[in-house]
């Protein structure tokens, strides 16, 4: 399949998509959202596809929405974009498998917003993370307001929000918005560790996980303890968990089904 501004292509159990204008820092047009989530849905259906990757090419991960686009777009195209934007960013960070941001260089405005409903965040040291975009007079759109606080605490989050300022990556690691930063030629091996970590474990339970921290966002610990314990019931149920225990048992790796 053929996308515009993006490229796609599986890497053993991982689909990886690059954003693909380097010459702008990848910055994002409507005809790359729509390649984004053509690709995205097929790595959701996908049975052989375990991780979703999503990185850039080039020095940068994302520049955020194309300035010269926004320049000439009035109040109806930006709004038709934003809920454009808003609907691909939502289908990925409600995505049932894990998802990792592989984070090569800047990633600002809606590519910072990216990267946030990425499940986790792998950075190399020349990476740069903020909104940024109150410099332009826009606000942090698409969760970021209700994600970041969660990751970095409010104060901080009203900070980047409010200055527009830039993280360095060790920064960035340092108070929890990034999982790990390594060196740029690291990144990639560095992302196939964290995959092969991942998809070493239950994947019924590794989903379920995921789901109830979604879940916990919005209920009191009560709800989520029943939540969990309709997740523990499920995939105890399930066929994975009779060979997780056989596995264990007899001291080798599990043969996943998914099932």
């Amino acid at each position: 399949m053929v996308f515009t501004d993006l490229l796609y292509d599986k890497r053993g159990p991982a689909a990886w998509i690059t954003l693909n204008r380097p010459q702008t820092l990848n910055a994002i047009t409507p005809e790359m959202i729509r390649s984004l989530t053509q690709a995205a849905t097929d790595a959701q259906t996908d049975e052989q596809v375990k991780v979703l990757v999503i990185t850039g090419a080039g020095r940068g991960f994302c520049a955020g929405a194309d300035i010269q686009m926004l320049h000439r777009a009035d109040s109806a195209t930006f709004r038709d974009f934003l809920a454009q934007l808003t609907e691909t960013w939502s289908l990925i960070r409600t995505f049932p498998k894990p998802t990792i941001a592989a984070i090569n260089g800047a990633a600002v405005g809606a590519g910072f917003e990216l990267i946030l409903v990425c499940d986790f965040r792998i950075a190399a040291t020349t990476a740069r993370l903020g909104s940024a975009e109150v410099r332009i007079n826009q606000p942090m759109t698409n969760g970021s307001t209700y994600l970041l606080p969660r990751l970095i605490g409010e104060g901080k989050a009203k900070e980047l929000g409010m200055t527009g300022d830039l993280l360095e990556a060790e920064e960035a690691a340092r108070i929890g918005l990034v999982t790990a930063v390594v060196e740029p030629a690291a990144l990639t091996s560095k992302v196939e560790e964290l995959t092969d970590k991942l998809t070493g474990r239950g994947p019924l339970a590794v989903a379920w996980v995921k789901r109830c921290i979604a879940r916990s966002r919005e209920v009191d610990i009560e709800s989520a303890i029943l939540y969990e314990n309709e997740a523990a019931t499920a995939c105890f149920a399930s066929a994975d968990q009779q060979e997780g225990l056989r596995a264990f048992l007899e001291k080798r790796a599990p043969q996943w089904q998914g099932k």
